[in-house]
């Protein structure tokens, strides 16, 4: 990372929040690991805090990478009649008077939001403060949370340019999204001793995140064994159908012969493995949150993706279309995601020129990489407001 000059601070405190998934939960797991990198080479004290829900991924996440974190009453934010509108109120303001509490404990100097319906009572309740506060969007279409957070923000960054039309233009930058750094620290030769695959067949990445894709692992079961005959295959099936998902791969993968179980490596999350996942991957197949996309983007990935079909104004078939445009990945709907438009999708990329096309536009996309932008951002606000 580039070291960025800036008068010396004795100390930062920040309060990150925002969860409900993966996809707003890793950038700020991202900033946190570039914000503490920076103190580290600046001899600065840097004190985190993640502020999330009781049950989110947000919780294991940052747990498992030994960041304190505090939880607090959230309600979903729906545009549509519920019943449970009118508790989740009630549940909206207790994690408003939770934040505030959290807000004078801690005394953060700046609040980092990346979205999701948590994301909001913090927001608000530093702007009561006076906290300055930053918040991401990374999806195409904005999410509501992040629309009604806008209000309470100081800078609105933003992954995308297609996504200003919903914020104020005055305090809206394109930053792009944070990626974390161990994508990119994967190695070809540590990737194959590790998986110890048939090099002389393309690899498969089967990814439906960390909550999991239940209609692509149901289609995996039906495909896999055949298409473990031309190709080695890592699949993540991720916490989908309560884990049940997992276990019916696990069967799977018992009843195949040694010589398939040796092409196919199966996991239900991928953690420190991932950067050489990707070294190794020829074509993936996943959902399309905005992380994942812009990762694929950055790593040159060529891709098949299953946009999820109940997201919030179809952002993930918006973000998927980002690749689409660039003719470096193919778009299944859900509803037209069967094991024979599948496979023939794979047949037509993997074993055909058209993976050669994919990987020369990929090389050819000036993507964006939000972390030191965003770093700047954060040590430029801090400093205008310590000294």
């Amino acid at each position: 990372m580039t070291k960025i000059e800036r008068k010396t601070m004795k100390e930062i405190r920040v309060l990150f929040t925002g969860g409900g998934s993966g996809g707003h939960t890793m950038p700020a797991i991202s900033m946190i690991q570039a914000l503490k990198k920076y103190c580290l080479q600046n001899n600065t004290k840097c004190e985190i805090l993640y502020v999330g829900s009781h049950n989110g991924i947000e919780k294991e996440i940052a747990t498992k990478n030994e960041i304190d974190f505090v939880s607090i009453s959230t309600g979903k934010l729906r545009r549509y009649f519920s019943f449970k509108n009118f508790s989740d109120i009630f549940r909206i303001l207790k994690g408003f008077f939770d934040s505030l509490k959290i807000i004078k404990k801690f005394s953060p100097q700046l609040i980092f939001s990346t979205g999701g319906f948590v994301s909001v009572p913090p927001v608000v309740a530093g702007k009561m403060k006076k906290i300055p506060v930053i918040i991401h969007e990374q999806t195409v279409d904005a999410g509501l949370a992040n629309k009604i957070a806008a209000k309470f923000a100081t800078k609105i960054c933003l992954t995308f340019p297609e996504s200003k039309k919903y914020f104020p233009q005055s305090k809206t930058l394109i930053t792009g999204i944070p990626l974390r750094d161990e994508i990119f620290e994967g190695n070809v030769e540590v990737a194959k001793k590790r998986f110890n695959f048939d090099f002389n067949q393309p690899v498969i990445l089967f990814m439906g995140g960390g909550l999991g894709c239940h209609i692509l692992n149901e289609i995996g079961l039906q495909i896999i064994p055949n298409l473990l005959d031309k190709a080695n295959i890592i699949f993540q099936t991720g916490k989908a159908n309560d884990g049940k998902d997992f276990v019916e791969m696990q069967k799977l993968y018992e009843s195949l012969t040694p010589d398939k179980k040796n092409k196919f490596a199966l996991f239900e999350f991928v953690n420190e493995e991932i950067g050489d996942i990707y070294k190794i991957t020829d074509l993936a197949i996943a959902r399309s949150g905005a992380g994942t996309v812009n990762e694929f983007l950055a790593l040159g990935l060529p891709s098949i993706f299953i946009p999820l079909a109940i997201a919030t104004n179809n952002e993930q078939l918006k973000n998927a279309m980002i690749m689409q445009k660039i003719n470096a990945a193919f778009i299944i709907e859900e509803n037209n995601l069967t094991k024979e438009s599948l496979l023939k999708t794979i047949d037509e990329i993997l074993f055909t020129d058209k993976i050669k096309t994919m990987k020369k536009n990929l090389s050819n996309y000036e993507n964006v990489f939000g972390k030191n932008n965003l770093l700047n951002l954060i040590v430029d606000i801090l400093n205008k407001k310590i000294i």
